[in-house]
């Protein structure tokens, strides 16, 4: 028997061999014929070769070309469906036949799968398959042999995956998933599989079946059919983790991708469902794949530790994704406010699952474990405190590898950084009032497991290693303790804590509990000073983390130091040797020496008792000596600058510097950083030694000296400072010690001549440093004498010549630092010393040195070699000299450099500094670049350059750059004769300023303006000066231009005492009348303050003119210019008398003109000739100035004179047009002169534009009159004039004359229709021609690159105009057109209103449109167009489509042109949807083919295909059907009818009509044939909307909503689905509802009703819900529903439960959702439903939510009539609002309340009201959005259109009291005032009337909804409209009127009399009531 089974497959093997040689299947009829074989071997052979023929390899791409496929595709089309197959598998029961059946239906499915067309070949076997009886064959396999379980699920698989899963529903809704054998069938794997074999391409048993059960998954798979598969086989899924951890590589990539992709990554499926699968026991599942992480294959990256741990990695890390959940941090849920450390027992955290899984990781034992849980860790902090008593880490101290780990992990989760994102209020950028719990903070920085016990034996313990780990734990512990109290810190200062906050106190606590968790200090210190014989490594290590610990503990623990009286001096013993030594051998353990000195600096510098006075032990140096030689020797960046803020602190506190703490750096910056070796000598046999220690000491001595005596040195300071200069600043009193000691160590030759020539040099930086801080040089000049005097030679090394030459030479340097540019140093060539080649090319030669001390003592060598050097250099000598220095240590260049002597300028070009990099220039400083230049160098820009690019390498801050810019100021000083030299310093300053106030701040940068301008001596000098050359003037413009900006008021005011001086000047020049400065005068005067430039104005208009020099006259134009340009304001000041006095004087000067004019037309109404304003921004103060006042006599009494001189200019300029328009509407005189000049004929000399304003002025202001007064000859020539022009200035004249003269009208009319081709004379218009021009324009301009600028938009707002106003367009016109719209422009808003109107007036043939309609349709983004989230576009391109349905319904209605739209439709209310449903019935109507059909592809998510109807309606978003049953439009009507679009819907809410439709189509094609189908339909909330529809106006959706919902209640009695009885009982409620009607469709049910059914329906089916058990109860308390009575109103409002305020916002909710007619409003009425809400409300103050929610049911009930009515008379509402409106109002709130005023105003009654209450309801109204004005928090655009809207209705209303409407113009007013300063006035192009605001009423969806504002200057056009209308309605005017008007007069200025006839009447009556004023005033 077993030999037969091992032959077996032997002998089948030959079978095949042989089959494929009998049997060749070339086509159909081959195939049937060897199926057809009775012979049972031969039929075996057959189905073989057949199987082999048609097998796809996995992977394998077929083509539509493959043969197999076109063989199978021919072979089902002659057997469909595979009959002849299924008889053969009917008639077999061998194990083989059966096996080769089933691999060949996957075969075919396979092939059939592959490519779209010949799915329907495979449908048929498919559902033959799925069939209860094939279904049960193939199932039954599964218990059968190991083959045939292989080939059934290989055959599922494919069914599964055919067609993109297709069928999969049906798939998971056919197969038996109780069967028992599926558990065996999970663990069924192949043996003895090799680790290379591809398990994709032979799958064993279990890989088919995880494969079958992720099908259900996959992102191909619908979220319906993952959610139901999910729901009902979880088991199921669960079992392919159980075994996971045994599977290939390849298959647990494959579930964790389909698990990540498909599911995670799907936000429909619920996320509670997705983290139920992933609870702890799979995860532990996965976590089992840790332990495989060695890789699996060849190339080393099939790693599944790898797989799994990044898997995990995504959904256990980020919170709000995946298993973690985002939680409140420290804080715990829920937390109790009134007991903020002891949270509630149970539910603390989000997280328990992490926290479960946190527990079972290994972190010791594997890395990517301690990486997950540390992630895990940092995401959800709160899961800290709880972590460590459930892990219980072993931390007692032991030499052991687990408790190392165990340490190290330990101090990983500490240092995780503080949740500071949890302190802040959710939602908000505001601290929480609340610290979090004192627990938790302290678990996560010293958890309570022992931690002073086990760190205090840790450092005590015997083991280094044990004491190393225990230091590094507990410095990890105190750094975040740190961490924590720098964020508590930050809390405390931003809201603003003092000593009692809540903060501050829990900071304290914080600390006080810390210090309890820590080893004493003493502890600490005792493993600090602990003897170590051991390497030096390990020395280092311990060294570091104890002096780490001890820095760590005065930072968080200053008290608990201050007890242990700890001398903190000590520290600094061993850390100058560990410095040099680090220099000069810097070994292993250099970084640890540097970390160690770090810390050690770190605690001197936190301690408050260290003092550098103190002694080092056993040493008469201080502490001052050993900080001063580490800072010279150390190499570390970090400690340099630490130190240097702790000597900056300590010194500063110290006599010696606190006067001027800023010097610190001076000095610390001149200490020597020479570095010599053991040995070094002088060339004159002087021993050499480091500089540093010497420098340091004579320091600390000095500084010993100074702080006993300090009054003795401040005296000799005293002494030495000249006393008549104010701008010298006195130094430390340090320096007179140093020059003292200096003088007497070198007299007593108490100096080594190396310390000698370190201090000299020393002495040499300090002295220059200070010159960048002295404004003057008088004090540092005598202190270098007195240095002088001291280095004589005398006092020097006589048996050291070269030392003691090159002290003379240091002194030397000092003095040439201080006049360097005061003498011309010209290089002369000298020869080259051939020594000095010699020894450079002897060191060129040196090889580079293996030890970097070797290197740097060799660099430092050859700059020793610099300095003491006798021979002349070269630049070439310096440069290579240089480049050997760079080449041994790069930072030695810097001492290089700064040797070189300043009277050989050899740096810049031995250096190389004009293309210096940017690491040299990191060694080099700006003052010594600067002092080494030449002239030559300062003249050149590159050089400029580089030096400013030195100074700003490293941010510098302020001081630093004001020390840079002293050295400038110093050398302008020095050289102010040479012009060119002060010239080239100007801009190198002007180029500084522009690179610091671009880096500085605006406070930084006012006093770096202040200490250039007004500081430094010889900067202000030149801005006083009178007499500088013209090319210093050019550069002094240059810097003032970079500096000062003539607009800020800050620098006007900074430079005032200067701007003063030179007024002052000019001033006296006008008296005298000679002016030598002029050029200085007007370099200031532009910063001069406006009142003393209108001084200087009245002063010479009252000058004599022979004073008004031609010099004095250039100044005062430029005065006016000034005020013109920066202060137009200030020229209104300036009276009309005396700017004619300056233009006789100046006649030709353009800028009093303007000035003139503008003193003209300020007395005139703005805009008073219609056109635009000038202005961006507005100035409405001005706008009274038109008033009649005693300055508008001024224009009567303009002189004759110069009227006439006017009228004789031969040039017309824009202000002398501005002049005679603005003097022709003010006198009449004028204006008659002006036509009398015209009719002279000497207006042709003149160019016609600047003629047209004062001609249009003419037309203007006298009409008629004015026209007769032309002759005929000057009327038609500037009407033949005006006809070329395009301006809008010349349509408004043209117009006028043609309306107005009646006797030239026809000459005229003539006249233009020969110029513009039009036929029309009575009225003006573009021509047909320039319309059809301006399409073919559009068509280059949409078929060009996107982007319009101003002109072109100006165009378009034309060409729209004209297209929409009928303009019949000729077809050659428009095709092109659409063509471009379509194929560039489809979403392009504009161009889509264009090709719209155009679509309504053209006709087009049917071959165009359909043309059209198919580029539309087929374009490339379409689909993207129409989905995207921007509905305007949507809705434009939807029109579109709609009117080129519309012209040719015949042709348009094409299957092929509906089909597309399904793809787009939403099924939502939109008025896209609409339109597009529209479409499907104009389809129908001309088809007369219903759109059934083509609707069953239809589905509600797009991208997602649908089998049917009923996978369509299940599919629908429940929660969007259940929002339509809330805001249910009650206004939908089954006809054709335009509905009414007023109530704001969008996409959120599903159309009533389709669903109604498409539930008709589902239950006739496709209804629910299961319980489960029955139950997903109700879960879709179709039915409830259907109960809903029943209270719906229209009849026949009434109608057919009751039909459905009888259709379904008869199916529901049949189904056996759980919830039968619950929806039959809701059923039957309703049957007893529904009233029969006589005359055919029901009566209306009332909306609560409906309502409440379709409430109890939908909670039936979710349970879950809590509105479930009440709807429940409620319904089976009674027999029947009572229409008459509001459902749950006392139980739900005044409720009792837990959940109270959940019930109470549920029935006020309801009630505002039920509120839709009269009939509601009885309902409520009869219960007094208002009376209890307003109730409610008066006691809920605080309660926004509810206040909302009962405005949202005011704003419903006073959109009816009936309702508004009664509530204003019987309920008193109005003075209920007056009430509620005191109170201060948020934005939302405010506008709410707007909108139930005005819903009152235009649904009451208001006949009845004003009859009731004798008008006293308006006077309540109008004092009810007084107030809402007034108590708006921050009032916007929105809310003042609303109110200007109210306002507009309130003053239409008679009888209202002006004194209440006057107050709220005045509130209004003053909102619009706070608004307009964000409103751009200059964007008028676009501007073509009112914003059109949306209808009311308004109702409660969407009432608190403020939609944003696209035009914000049509709104604030639309407001100033209604308001100024409102007002005059008034009896008088109110206090703000005028600059109301002014304003209306602007609006009519932007949009043109078209676009506001109401400005334009306005603009009209102020001309004439102007003119009359000034009329008046003359006389």
């Amino acid at each position: 028997m077993s030999q037969s089974k091992s032959e077996r497959p032997h002998k089948r093997a030959k079978l095949e061999q042989t089959s494929r040689k009998a049997y060749k299947f070339s086509n159909a009829i081959d195939i049937r014929h060897a199926l057809q074989n009775q012979d049972q071997n031969a039929q075996i052979e057959a189905l073989s070769a057949l199987r082999s023929t048609l097998s796809v390899k996995s992977g394998e791409t077929v083509t539509p070309q493959d043969e197999r496929l076109a063989l199978v595709v021919q072979w089902m089309e002659s057997s469909p469906g595979a009959h002849n197959i299924f008889e053969i598998w009917e008639g077999t029961n061998q194990s083989a036949s059966l096996s080769l059946l089933v691999s060949l239906l996957s075969s075919v499915l396979t092939l059939l799968s592959s490519h779209f067309p010949y799915h329907s070949h495979g449908i048929p076997i498919i559902k033959t398959l799925l069939s209860p009886k094939w279904m049960r064959k193939i199932t039954s396999y599964i218990s059968g042999s190991n083959e045939l379980i292989l080939v059934s699920f290989k055959l599922l698989n494919t069914i599964s995956h055919f067609g993109g899963g297709r069928e999969r529903k049906s798939l998971f809704e056919a197969f038996p998933w109780d069967m028992k054998t599926l558990a065996k069938v999970s663990h069924m794997r192949r043996k003895n599989q090799g680790d290379t074999e591809d398990v994709l391409a032979r799958p064993d048993i279990r890989t088919y079946y995880v494969f079958f059960i992720l099908s259900f998954i996959d992102p191909e798979t619908s979220s319906l059919v993952k959610s139901t598969f999910l729901e009902q086989q979880r088991d199921i899924f669960l079992s392919i983790f159980k075994g996971l951890s045994q599977d290939s590589y390849v298959v647990v990539r494959k579930v964790l991708e389909v698990c990540w992709v498909g599911l995670w990554s799907d936000p429909k499926v619920k996320r509670t469902m997705k983290i139920g699968l992933f609870a702890e026991v799979t995860i532990g599942h996965l976590l089992k794949l840790y332990e495989r992480a060695v890789a699996e294959n060849v190339d080393g990256d099939h790693i599944p530790a790898d797989l799994v741990h990044h898997f995990l990695l995504a959904i256990c890390t980020r919170p709000g994704l995946g298993i973690c959940f985002k939680d409140r941090g420290w804080y715990p849920r829920d937390m109790d406010v009134d007991v903020v450390d002891e949270p509630k027992k149970g539910g603390k955290i989000y997280n328990k699952i992490l926290s479960n899984i946190l527990k079972s990781l290994k972190v010791n034992e594997d890395a990517r474990q301690q990486e997950l849980a540390l992630k895990i860790l940092v995401a959800c902090p709160e899961l800290v405190a709880g972590y460590w008593p459930a892990v219980a880490l072993t931390l007692e101290p032991r030499l052991s590898s687990k408790w190392i780990a165990n340490i190290a992990f330990f101090g990983l989760v500490i240092s995780q950084p503080v949740p500071v994102s949890s302190f802040l209020i959710p939602g908000n950028n505001i601290y929480q009032p609340d610290p979090p719990p004192l627990s938790t903070i302290l678990e996560s920085i010293l958890p309570s497991v022992s931690t002073k016990m086990h760190f205090s034996k840790g450092l005590q313990s015997t083991s280094h290693l044990v004491q190393h780990c225990t230091a590094l734990a507990l410095a990890r512990c105190l750094n975040k303790l740190s961490c924590v109290f720098r964020a508590f810190q930050d809390v405390e200062s931003a809201l603003e804590e003092d000593e009692t906050g809540q903060w501050t106190r829990r900071r304290r606590e914080v600390e006080r509990e810390a210090r309890r968790r820590v080893p004493e200090f003493q502890v600490v210190v005792a493993f600090s000073q602990m003897k170590v014989d051991a390497k030096e490594v390990k020395l280092a290590l311990l060294g570091e983390s104890s002096q780490r610990l001890l820095w760590l503990y005065h930072l968080c623990f200053p008290q608990m130091v201050a007890e242990a009286r700890f001398d903190v001096g000590k520290l600094l013993q061993g850390l100058v040797d560990a410095s040099q030594d680090s220099v000069r051998e810097p070994g292993n353990v250099c970084g640890l020496h540097g970390l160690k000195q770090l810390h050690v600096l770190r605690l001197l510098q936190e301690s408050d008792q260290f003092t550098w006075s103190g002694k080092v032990a056993n040493s008469s140096n201080t502490y001052l000596h050993a900080l001063l030689k580490i800072f010279c020797a150390t190499p570390t960046r970090a400690v340099r600058n630490t130190l240097r803020s702790l000597l900056r602190k300590t010194l500063a506190e110290s006599i010696l510097f606190q006067e001027h703490p800023d010097e610190v750096d001076m000095w610390l910056d001149s200490l020597p950083t020479t570095c010599r070796g053991t040995g070094s000598k002088a060339p004159d046999g002087a021993a050499l030694t480091d500089e540093s220690d010497g420098v340091a000491t004579f320091l600390d001595d000095c500084a010993q000296r100074c702080i006993k005596t300090p009054y003795r040195y401040l005296e000799a300071l005293r002494d030495l400072l000249p006393m008549e200069n104010s701008a010298v600043d006195a130094p430390s009193p340090l320096l007179m010690t140093v020059l003292e000691q200096f003088a007497a160590k070198l007299a007593g030759m108490l100096l080594t001549p190396s310390d000698a020539l370190a201090i000299t040099g020393f002495m040499r930086r300090l002295v220059f440093k200070l010159a960048g801080k002295q404004r003057d040089l008088a004090f540092l000049r005598i202190f270098s004498r007195k240095v002088d005097d001291a280095a004589m030679v005398e006092n020097l090394f006589s048996q050291y010549g070269r030392v003691t030459s090159t002290i003379r030479r240091e002194v030397s340097i000092m003095h040439t630092c201080f006049s360097h540019f005061q003498d011309v140093h010209r290089y002369l060539e000298s020869s080259a010393s051939r020594e000095v080649k010699d020894f450079l090319t002897k060191i060129e030669g040196v090889p580079l040195p293996e030890s970097s001390s070797a290197r740097i003592h060799n660099a430092y060598e050859l700059v020793d070699w610099l300095r003491f050097v006798e021979h002349p250099l070269q630049p070439q000598d310096i440069a290579r000299l240089a480049a050997v220095v760079e080449r041994f240590h790069p930072p030695a260049l810097k001492d290089l450099f700064e040797n070189l002597h300043p009277a050989d300028s050899l740096m810049w070009e031995g250096g190389g500094l004009k293309t210096a990099s940017r690491q040299l220039l990191q060694v080099l400083s700006f003052d010594w670049m600067l002092t080494q230049s030449s002239e030559a160098d300062i003249a050149n820009k590159q050089c400029r350059e580089t030096m400013v690019d030195c100074l700003f390498l490293r941010s510098p801050m302020q001081v630093q750059i004001e020390h840079a810019i002293c050295f400038i100021a110093h050398a302008i000083y020095s050289i102010m004769k040479r012009q060119s030299l002060v010239c080239d310093l100007l801009l190198l300053l002007s180029a500084i300023m522009r690179r610091a106030l671009g880096e500085l701040s605006k406070e930084d940068s006012a006093q770096l303006k202040e200490y250039v301008l007004l500081r430094a001596p010889s900067i202000h000098g030149l801005t006083m000066s009178g007499d500088l050359p013209d090319t210093v003037q050019e550069a002094l413009c240059v810097f003032l231009d970079v500096s000062l900006d003539p607009s800020s008021e800050d620098d006007r005011k900074m430079v005032s005492s200067i701007c003063a001086y030179w007024t002052v000047c000019f001033q006296a020049s006008i008296q005298s009348g000679r002016l030598q400065t002029g050029r200085s005068v007007k370099l200031w005067l532009r910063y001069a303050d406006p009142n003393d430039l209108l001084n200087i104005i009245h002063q010479a208009c009252d000058a004599n003119v022979a004073t008004l020099t031609p010099s004095v006259l250039e100044v005062l134009e430029f005065v006016l210019d000034t005020l013109r340009g920066s202060f137009t304001c200030a020229s209104l000041r300036i009276p009309i008398s005396q700017l004619l006095r300056l233009y006789r004087v100046l006649p030709d000067s353009e800028v009093i003109e303007e000035m003139i004019a503008v003193a003209v037309t300020s007395h005139l109404p703005p805009c008073h000739d219609g056109r635009p304003p000038r202005a961006k921004t507005l100035d409405f103060s001005l706008t009274p100035r038109y008033l009649p006042t005693s300055r508008s006599s001024q224009l009567g009494i303009l002189p004759a004179d110069f009227i006439s001189r006017l009228f004789q200019k031969a040039d017309w300029t824009e202000s002398t047009s501005r002049i005679v328009s603005g003097l022709v509407y003010a006198q009449s005189d004028v204006a008659k002169e002006l036509i009398t000049w015209f009719n002279s004929g000497a207006w042709t000399t003149i160019p016609f534009e600047p003629l047209l304003p004062a001609f249009h002025a003419v037309l203007d202001s006298l009409g008629g009159d004015a026209i007769d007064l032309f002759h005929d000859t000057v009327v038609i020539a500037l009407f033949d004039r005006m006809l070329p022009q395009q301006s809008q200035l010349c349509i408004r004249c043209i117009s006028i004359l043609i309306k107005a003269d009646a006797t030239r009208k026809q000459q005229l009319a003539s006249l233009l229709q020969k110029n513009m081709q039009c036929l029309a004379a009575d009225q003006f218009a573009l021509g047909k021609q320039l319309a059809e021009r301006g399409l073919q324009w559009a068509v280059r301009h949409f078929s060009g690159s996107e982007g319009e600028d101003e002109e072109d938009q100006l165009i378009l707002v034309q060409l729209t105009k004209i297209v929409k106003k009928r303009f019949k367009a000729k077809a050659f016109f428009v095709e092109p057109l659409l063509t471009a719209i379509i194929q560039d422009r489809l979403g392009d808003t504009v161009a889509l209103g264009i090709g719209i109107a155009l679509l309504q007036c053209s006709p087009l043939k049917p071959v165009v449109v359909n043309r059209a309609l198919q580029n539309v349709l087929q374009h490339p983004q379409f689909f993207k167009l129409c989905g995207s989230e921007e509905s305007s576009q949507r809705d434009l391109i939807i029109r579109f489509i709609a009117a080129l349905f519309r012209l040719h319904p015949t042709n348009t209605c094409q299957p092929s042109h509906v089909i597309p739209l399904m793809r787009i439709y939403g099924g939502t209310i939109s008025a896209s949807d609409r339109n597009l449903l529209n479409i499907f019935r104009l389809y129908e109507a001309e088809k007369l083919t219903p759109i059934s059909s083509i609707l069953t592809r239809w589905s509600p998510s797009p991208g997602i295909s649908m089998s049917s109807q009923l996978d369509a309606v299940q599919n629908m978003d429940p929660i969007r059907m259940l929002r339509t049953c809330h805001v249910f439009p009650i206004w939908r009507r089954m006809s054709d009818e335009q509905e009414d679009e007023k109530v704001g819907l969008d996409e959120q809410v599903y159309d009533p009509l389709f669903v109604i439709l498409l539930v008709a189509q589902m239950l006739v094609h496709h209804p629910p044939t299961s319980s489960l189908e029955w139950v997903q339909t109700f879960r879709s909330n179709v039915f409830s909307l259907l109960i809903r529809c029943l209270s719906a106006k229209d009849d026949k959706i009434r109608e057919a909503s009751l039909g459905l919902l009888a259709r379904v209640w008869k199916s529901v009695e049949l189904s056996d689905m759980q919830e039968k009885q619950h929806a039959l009982y809701i059923f039957n409620l309703l049957k007893n509802l529904i009233k029969p009607s006589s005359d055919g469709p029901p009566l209306r049910l009332p909306s609560f009703a409906s309502l409440i059914l379709s409430h109890a329906l939908r909670g039936v089916f979710y349970p879950s819900n809590f509105i479930y058990p009440r709807t429940a109860r409620f319904l089976l308390q009674r027999p029947e529903l009572d229409v008459t009575d509001v459902p749950m109103l006392y139980s739900m409002l005044y409720g009792s439960s837990d959940d109270w305020k959940k019930e109470r916002g549920w029935i006020i909710r309801f009630l505002s959702d039920g509120m839709m007619s009269t009939e509601d409003w009885k309902v409520l009425k009869r219960r007094h439903t208002w009376e209890l809400l307003s109730s409610l409300v008066q006691s809920s103050t605080r309660d926004q939510a509810l206040r909302r929610a009962v405005l949202e049911v005011l704003a419903n009930l006073t959109s009816n009539v009936q309702a508004t009515t009664s509530l204003v008379l019987k309920s008193s509402l109005l003075s209920w609002i007056e009430m509620q409106v005191q109170l201060p109002q948020s934005n939302e709130d405010a506008l709410a309340w707007l909108r139930i005023l005005e819903n009152i105003l235009i649904t009451a009654d208001t006949a009845k009201l004003q009859r009731a209450t004798n008008g006293q309801w308006r006077d309540a109204l109008c004092r009810c959005l007084s107030l809402a004005l007034q108590n708006c928090s921050a009032p916007s655009l929105p809310i003042l259109q609303q109110a200007a809207r109210v306002t507009l209705r309130l003053s239409l209303a008679s009888q209202t009291l002006t004194f209440h409407l006057s107050h709220v113009f005045m509130a209004a007013i003053g909102i619009l005032e706070q608004l307009e300063p964000c409103i751009d006035f200059s964007k008028s192009s676009s501007v073509t009337g009112p914003a059109i605001p949306s209808k009311p009423p308004y109702y409660g969806h969407g009432l608190h909804i403020q939609q944003p504002v696209p035009d914000t200057l049509h709104a604030w056009g639309g407001i100033v409209e209604d308001l100024w209308q409102a007002s005059m309605m008034l009896d008088e005017k109110f206090v703000k009127w005028d600059a109301l008007t002014g304003r209306l007069l602007q609006w009519r200025g932007i949009v043109g009399e078209d676009g506001s006839s109401m400005g334009e009447w306005a603009r009209l009556e102020a001309v004439r009531v102007s003119v009359s004023s000034i009329a008046n005033c003359v006389q």
